[in-house]
């Protein structure tokens, strides 16, 4: 019975061959010259003849070329690598296609701040099924049409119908960042940018003017810049670019982290708003959807008790 030469040494030495080098064949392959040299070596020594010749200083050879012998392995050799790579390509590409494949939506804000990790770290624990995260603004997508398996929806709590079920509801209060030239005192606000996210006007505990009045500060007075989005208006201010309103679990990362810190504590108003899930009826027919369901409710309860 003959016994092949192994895989790493039959890949050593085309790496060699085609490279024309010991030392560029072992960075091709990342890892050490003497190792490539070695695995040659040794099989070399199984098939009992020189397989490549060495370039050395005055030995006539401008380069490491593989011999007649090393002319015919190689050709074998590479044709075999190449045939094992389209197998395994395919194989992999059918267990890709294989996978589940489900679509979980939210506004972009919510998606980033909170979703993503989350989302990430369930994923890592079924990595069967293939994840995707699509940030969506409309408040009520077409999950069907769209290919939406599980929605998170902003909705008024009083309004979340079931089979919908609510995630959390938001809390409202002043943040900076720790590197901000900032007093703590109300009347220093308006020595700052007020940072804000453009909101409706159902929602005045998200505007500054509101915030204002509670403070006893007059508005007319206050310096306030908006944005298009939450997420732009929690990266200016932990830049330093000013104090904003930031809603709780969403900023919990960035407080537990240091990078923001809570202004006017206890003071905080609660949010109009609230994120409910929403899922496809047909997406339940993958369990994986019922076990993500519930990570998230179990991560938002988490999240809610601080």
């Amino acid at each position: 019975m003959t016994i092949l030469p192994s895989f790493p040494a039959l890949r050593a030495f085309a790496a060699v061959a085609r490279e024309g080098s010991f030392v560029r064949a072992a960075t091709q392959l990342n890892v050490t010259a003497s190792a490539i040299s070695h695995q040659v070596r040794q099989l070399e020594d199984q098939l009992g003849t020189l397989l490549l010749t060495r370039a050395r200083n005055g030995s006539g050879h401008s380069r490491t070329a593989p011999t007649a012998a090393g002319l015919d392995l190689l050709r074998v050799v590479e044709d075999t690598l190449t045939r094992l790579s389209g197998v395994c390509e395919a194989i992999r590409q059918q267990a890709e296609q294989q996978r589940s494949s489900l679509v979980v939506s939210a506004n972009g804000s919510f998606a980033s701040l909170w979703l993503a990790p989350h989302m990430a770290s369930f994923a890592a624990l079924h990595p069967s099924v293939s994840w995707h995260m699509r940030a969506i603004e409309t408040e009520a997508p077409e999950m069907a049409a769209e290919g939406i398996h599980l929605a998170i929806l902003r909705t008024r709590p009083s309004e979340i119908m079931a089979p919908d079920r609510l995630l959390f509801e938001e809390t409202v209060f002043p943040v900076c960042s720790p590197t901000l030239d900032f007093t703590g005192e109300s009347e220093a606000l308006l020595r700052q940018n007020l940072l804000e996210e453009e909101h409706r006007e159902t929602s005045p505990e998200k505007g500054w003017r509101h915030w204002l009045n509670l403070l006893g500060q007059p508005a007319a007075k206050a310096r306030i810049v908006r944005f298009s989005s939450y997420n732009q208006v929690i990266g200016a201010t932990v830049a330093g670019a000013g104090v904003a309103l930031a809603r709780s679990p969403l900023v919990d990362a960035e407080l537990g982290a240091g990078r923001l810190v809570r202004l006017f504590h206890p003071l905080s108003s609660p949010c109009a708003l609230a994120f409910s899930l929403r899922v496809l009826p047909s997406a339940y027919q993958d369990t994986h959807v019922t076990a993500f369901v519930d990570f998230l409710l179990t991560a938002a309860k988490r999240d809610a008790r601080g």
